[in-house]
């Protein structure tokens, strides 16, 4: 809990000073979508025992408040998020619902095209909180005792882009994780000391929509 409220403390700082005082137009909204992710776990260490992992694509939708700062640059802004994320996948026939608060904040490049219709291109970091059940246990037909256990907090990175209008936008992001999103932890029921730990990944595309206020 204590490393929790110590990585919140910095990102929320890091934004804090990311902020120009002399930004204007603040854009309040509703930030919501879909997501399509993509689970991989990798074996650390190698070895022979368990069966393999049958994963498939899944999806979730997230849905927060969104707010929209312009800086005193051309064309350039920020956007910072904080979202209730709900992505569901089935690992082996075991369902698991991976709950978090994520807190994504982009720096943008905003171009009009045609009147109040426009562009938009976003990247930057994301922090990602879970919440709910963080362990699901189940047995495989080796008799292995699997435990998928997400992380308390994850971290990813963002790049995006789409096209908006004066209140409405809609858009892409590619969310590229940085280290692990979880661990699949195994254990022999018949050989208990035998065991193994295999990390987990989750890379995504989420279809964005927000509006604003």
């Amino acid at each position: 809990m204590k490393i929790f409220r110590r990585k919140l403390f910095y990102f929320i700082s890091f934004l804090s000073f990311s902020f120009s005082p002399a930004s204007a137009q603040l854009a309040f909204g509703v930030k919501g979508g879909l997501n399509m992710c993509e689970t991989s776990i990798k074996d650390v260490p190698q070895n022979t025992f368990g069966d393999l992992f049958d994963i498939g694509r899944h999806e979730g939708f997230f849905i927060g408040p969104i707010l929209k700062i312009p800086l005193p640059m051309p064309h350039l802004g920020i956007d910072v998020a904080a979202c209730y994320d709900l992505r569901r996948t089935k690992i082996n026939g075991k369902d698991i619902d991976q709950q978090s608060i994520v807190v994504p904040a982009n720096l943008r490049f905003d171009v009009s095209v045609l009147g109040t219709l426009g562009i938009y291109f976003a990247t930057g970091p994301q922090l990602s909180f879970a919440v709910g059940n963080e362990d699901y246990t189940w047995t495989d037909t080796q008799q292995m005792r699997n435990t998928f256990r997400m992380q308390a907090s994850s971290f990813a990175f963002n790049v995006g882009c789409g096209i908006r209008s004066a209140n409405l936008e809609v858009g892409a992001v590619y969310q590229i994780p940085i280290g692990r999103t979880a661990d699949v932890i195994s254990l022999s029921n018949t050989v208990e000391r035998i065991f193994e730990v295999r990390s987990a990944t989750t890379n995504t595309w989420q279809m964005v929509f927000s509006v604003y206020f």
